[in-house]
């Protein structure tokens, strides 16, 4: 076997990028697991509202985790995009790096569908694979310019945010007219139209009772995962995602060629631009969250506003990345224990794992658990997951260079078609 395909040694790593993959793996834990507790974890009001401290935890979790980490993961994925096809440009002998990238992906892509249909219906691996594809033309473009298809693909999501409000603001204004007419004398439309508006936007009162959900067999939850899949009838990504994690990737291609994961000292201004990132990021999450926590029944009709939380996670995602690479490489980088980036070294079993541990906690092929713990007792499980996940990291790479699913996918991605190299 060609020397130019072994694992990439811990030499040749960049540590901050393992750093912060270890981050966002543990991160993304504190969201993930809702998926697996709650029949609606998204709901501002039912399931896991014990008392009034799981209110106020979940606002403290989605303020500060929710799509941040997904963002972070979205960032490294744009960087991993180019220092992979680096690298084999520079050590393959006889296969393209093109070839050699095109099948990493499709491996990435089963593995990540295998995790859809038999781990968890969340999996994000194969909508990774996807966006890695799209990524391919934009590999020799200059950096000015990707920052101006950036601002073209943001500038979608800020025109379908400023839509979406109007609309909803014409709705108010049906809404409050229609109330205005006599019970009996409204028209079907106007009624319709009630109903639907005071559904969605009427106050709720929180279920403080655990409802009883049925408990599945693994087979039976296999199922209800295909008919709720799209996979198999060709959507291979999540199509709400696709733009932001576009421009994400490709912010990380031109952060990554600024060297500043190397050194972070490129920037000559880089605590003041991490820092501000940073707060304005925080800023206006916590107005994003409030509203989603307490207030989801008001409806938001103001377009500044609209604009504003069109992008929060992905600006706090990016201020954790900017700050944290700093913070690494100025503190942190020579502690002897290595606890994130040993995580990070070995991100996508970690991964994986968490969703293995969490359906034999929750599901009902393992202990049932399902909707049977408040939003705040789940801190004491994602501390214990993050516990057993560090054990097995470091007994693991204390005997091997990669993690197993590293070492499967790399296999896979040279082995594949029988090729030597």
């Amino acid at each position: 076997m060609n020397e130019s395909i072994q694992p990439t040694s811990t030499a040749e790593r960049i540590p901050s990028l393992d750093f912060l993959r270890g981050i966002a793996i543990f991160g993304i834990l504190f969201i993930n697991i809702e998926s697996f507790v709650y029949p609606n974890p998204w709901s501002s009001w039912q399931y896991g509202y014990e008392s009034p401290i799981d209110h106020n935890t979940r606002f403290w979790v989605y303020f500060l985790t929710q799509g941040k980490f997904y963002t972070m993961f979205a960032m490294l994925f744009g960087v991993g995009f180019v220092i992979f096809l680096e690298r084999i440009q520079q050590r393959s002998s006889g296969l393209k790096p093109i070839d050699i990238y095109a099948r990493r992906l499709l491996w990435l892509f089963v593995i990540g569908v295998i995790h859809a249909y038999f781990i968890w219906d969340g999996d994000v691996l194969y909508h990774y694979a996807i966006c890695g594809f799209l990524l391919l033309p934009f590999r020799s473009i200059k950096s000015k310019n990707l920052l101006l298809i950036v601002l073209f693909l943001a500038s979608l999501l800020l025109v379908k945010s400023y839509d979406s409000t109007k609309k909803r603001y014409e709705s108010l204004t049906n809404y409050t007219e229609a109330l205005k007419v006599e019970e009996g004398q409204r028209t079907a439309a106007q009624s319709k139209l009630i109903t639907s508006w005071q559904n969605r936007y009427s106050k709720k009162s929180p279920i403080l009772s655990k409802a009883e959900i049925p408990k599945t067999s693994y087979w039976e939850g296999v199922k209800d995962t295909y008919e709720h899949l799209q996979v198999h009838k060709g959507a291979f990504y999540y199509q709400s995602l696709i733009i932001s994690s576009l421009i994400v990737m490709i912010l990380g291609i031109v952060l990554f060629r600024t060297g500043i994961f190397s050194d972070y000292k490129s920037w000559k201004y880089y605590w003041a631009i991490s820092i501000s990132f940073l707060l304005f990021g925080l800023t206006i999450n916590y107005l994003r969250y409030y509203h989603w926590s307490y207030e989801d029944h008001v409806p938001i009709t103001e377009t500044w506003k609209a604009l504003l939380f069109t992008f929060p996670k992905e600006v706090l995602g990016i201020g954790y990345v900017l700050v944290l690479n700093g913070l690494f490489q100025r503190y942190l980088k020579n502690v002897r224990i290595k606890i994130f980036t040993k995580i990070g070294r070995t991100a996508l079993s970690n991964y994986i794992l968490q969703s293995l541990i969490l359906g034999i906690l929750f599901h009902g092929y393992g202990l049932g658990l399902f909707n049977s713990f408040s939003r705040f007792e789940l801190l004491a499980f994602v501390l214990t997951i993050w516990a057993i996940q560090i054990l097995l990291t470091f007994i693991w790479l204390k005997y091997h260079k990669q993690g197993p699913l590293e070492f499967i996918w790399r296999k896979l991605t040279y082995d594949s078609f029988n090729k030597k190299v």
